[in-house]
């Protein structure tokens, strides 16, 4: 009858079928996969980023020369009293 979608009527809609759960259940699991992949994509991205800063302001601060304290960065307290046993 028709050839193809440019030879449809104008104001035509294509009937499309309607979703089933189990249709619906694999494209959550499909839609699933991708997000795992995009967060680890992200993380990488957040991670590369993050240690290029860190370079960025260390070469700054060598540049420049800082130290820690010239920023008002208080090292962390170092901890007192015995060491914990690891049990196992």
């Amino acid at each position: 009858m028709y050839k193809t979608d440019n030879d449809l009527p104008k104001g035509w809609v294509k009937p499309v079928a309607k979703p089933t759960p189990e249709t619906l259940r694999a494209r959550i699991a499909e839609l699933r996969t991708e997000l795992a992949e995009a967060e680890g994509q992200l993380r990488e991205m957040e991670e590369g980023a993050r240690l290029e800063a860190l370079v960025k302001v260390r070469n700054l601060m060598r540049a420049f020369e800082l130290t820690p304290a010239d920023l008002g960065l208080v090292p962390a307290p170092k901890r007192r009293g015995r060491l914990r046993k690891n049990s196992g």
